[in-house]
Parts: structure tokens; C-alpha cells; sequence
């Protein structure tokens, strides 16, 4: 009997998270720019700027983002999608223009269908960038701000074939 009453109790919760789950979307694919609002929206200090492609894979525990993320230097990194800190290494510029490489956090979560990613590092920058899909179009909504000027866009993305 208390076997049972476990079990009907535990049911409800694992049936809501897998619906929650199946709710998620699956941004894999290889996406390239469609459009920015503001137009030709430039970053800030080259960063944030939208790459012309990212290519996206995505499993249940992580997604992975390929994408030219500072400049038109490549950059790959995996996310976990557990609520966990994903800590990578990327080249950042500072305001008087010197390049170095700066470790980064990001944190992603789930708000519902669209996953958000906050980014930030120890030299006070930061950006968070809200995903969302419709079709064949992702839509990042990007907010990034640091010491100097601070930017927000609406970057849009076509899928391609």
C-alpha cells in the first residue's frame, strides 16, 4: 500500500517534467542572419556582434553553439542544461583595445519554451541572450553590457535547408 501511494505521488511529478521536456524546443541546425533590430546593430566594442552563422546541436543534458561570437574568430561552446555553470575561455578586448584571453560563465536556463544564456566574466561584462523558436527562424533577443556602452538587439536567424 505505501509502495502504491509513492508511486501515485511520484507519477504526477514525473509526467509534469516530461511534458516540460517535451515543450522544449530543439534549436539544432546550422542558422545564418537574417536580420537585426536595430538594423546593422554592431555589438558593442566587437562584442555581441551576430555572427553570419551559427551551427547549433542540442542533446537532453547540453547544447552545443558553433558560432563567430568576437569578430570572425570561430567559437564552439557546450552549455550544460542542467542548471550548472559552463566555464570556457574566449578572447575578449578591453577599452583601450588589448586582446586577451578571459575566462567566461555562463548559466543556461529553460523559461519555458525559450532557453535563455547568461554570460558574464570578471571584467564586469556581461550579455544574456533569450532563444526562441518559430519554424524555420530562431530569434535571439541579446542584451549585453559592460564598462562602456551597453546594447540590445533582436537578431534574427533563417534555417538552413
Amino acid at each position: 500500500m505505501t509502495k502504491t501511494i509513492a508511486l501515485m505521488l511520484l507519477l504526477p511529478a514525473a509526467l509534469g517534467a516530461a511534458a516540460s521536456a517535451q515543450g522544449r524546443p530543439n534549436f539544432s541546425g546550422t542558422w545564418t542572419h537574417a536580420s537585426s533590430v536595430p538594423p546593422n546593430y554592431p555589438g558593442s566594442n566587437g562584442w555581441g556582434v551576430p555572427s553570419p552563422t551559427i551551427v547549433i546541436t542540442q542533446s537532453a543534458t547540453e547544447i552545443a553553439i558553433e558560432a563567430g561570437q568576437f569578430g570572425k574568430q570561430p567559437m564552439k561552446v557546450v552549455f550544460r542544461l542542467d542548471g550548472g555553470d559552463t566555464i570556457w575561455d574566449a578572447p575578449s578586448s578591453s577599452q583601450s583595445g588589448n586582446t586577451a584571453i578571459v575566462k567566461w560563465r555562463t548559466k543556461a536556463s529553460w523559461d519555458g519554451s525559450r532557453l535563455v544564456l547568461y554570460t558574464w566574466n570578471t571584467a564586469l561584462n556581461q550579455m544574456r541572450d533569450i532563444l526562441s523558436l518559430s519554424g524555420n527562424t530562431l530569434t535571439i533577443v541579446r542584451a549585453t553590457e559592460q564598462p562602456g556602452p551597453s546594447t540590445n538587439a533582436t537578431l534574427t536567424y533563417a534555417k538552413r535547408p
